[in-house]
């Protein structure tokens, strides 16, 4: 059983990429027809449609073992599916840690125990693949839990044996992605718990001794600013901020350090953002509260869907326009 309040989303940008020889169009489009062998002039949805069929085709079989973890597709009730005017393809996994080397008991019965080798410790999760035909960048969104989940095995399988084309296209790369609208949300009601600078220092800026010198080329300076006994609201960083910024560490001003970092708390959770506002540590997304979730910690995945459905809305609306076609 998971705790509701362990629920989230994770968000992750990936793009594709072409290997150094190819010299075709890298786009999403030019992958699909590759990995479906369909002619080159087919229409949008039936490329969809057909590259949808391709990846339900490898993922419905059986189980997908990745290092110590397998999961499969639950492809029953609409809980799979795609959307060809909106780019994306969703669905539901069930999947977990293997059971080698554990075991089963009754609660009321401790004497016998059954092994669970060769079986799967399941847990349902969600998947929400945005990949739009004339581009090479798209967004993948994994719900999991706090504890162990597969997001790892799965995105490293997607990307091995579906998003990837022997002859043309390597692994995509990937990276942690946040939309601004969730950064500004959790920011919105947070308060400041630290203000960090960073600098690099060499070590002839703070001692030209010989001796000191020979010890250690350069430093990490880091200069941290806590609040005591205070809850300062967000609002008020850049009221708090200049007076600090005017203060210097052997004549160098903190405002121009190499970095400046604000911590901020959201109940429990902390992130650390740059002073300009881009995150170098992202807040997650806890679902708790914005989606309906079971006592034992299963979302709803109808919801969910329409939740990543906002959430791709407001990247794309960050994002500049792609030309169609």
């Amino acid at each position: 059983m998971n705790k509701p309040e362990s629920v989230r989303l994770e968000v992750f940008k990936f793009n594709l990429s072409p290997r150094k020889s190819y010299k075709g169009t890298n786009s999403f489009r030019d992958l699909f027809i590759k990995r479906t062998d369909e002619p080159t002039n087919i229409e949008n949805t039936k490329l969809y449609l057909s590259f949808f069929k391709h990846m339900i085709s490898i993922l419905d079989s059986e189980y997908k073992v990745v290092r110590n973890k397998a999961f499969t597709l639950i492809n029953e009730n609409n809980q799979t599916s795609f959307s060809a005017p909106k780019n994306i393809i969703y669905g539901v996994l069930e999947g977990g840690q293997m059971g080698e080397g554990k075991t089963r008991r009754k609660l009321k019965n401790k004497t016998n125990s059954n092994s669970l080798d060769g079986d799967v410790i399941n847990d349902k999760y969600f998947f929400y693949i945005y990949a739009p035909l004339n581009d090479s960048n798209g967004y993948i969104m994994f719900q999991i839990y706090q504890q162990d989940n597969i997001r790892e095995e799965f995105m490293s399988f997607v990307f091995k044996e579906i998003y990837k084309n022997e002859t043309d296209y390597n692994m995509p790369n990937y990276d942690v992605f946040i939309p601004q609208s969730i950064k500004d949300e959790f920011k919105s009601s947070a308060k400041v718990k630290e203000l960090k600078f960073t600098e690099t220092v060499l070590s002839t800026e703070i001692e030209k001794s010989a001796s000191f010198m020979s010890i250690n080329e350069s430093y990490k300076i880091e200069i941290k600013i806590t609040p005591i006994k205070s809850k300062i609201q967000m609002s008020l960083l850049d009221t708090l901020v200049q007076p600090f910024l005017k203060k210097s560490f052997n004549g160098i001003g903190l405002d121009n350090f190499d970095k400046k970092n604000v911590v901020l708390k959201n109940n429990k959770k902390t992130a650390t953002f740059e002073m300009d506002g881009a995150g170098d540590i992202m807040p997650r997304i806890y679902l708790k509260g914005k989606i309906p979730i079971s006592q034992f910690g299963v979302p709803d995945f109808d919801e969910l869907k329409k939740y990543c459905d906002g959430i791709l809305e407001g990247i794309l609306s960050e994002q500049p326009k792609v030309k169609e076609i």
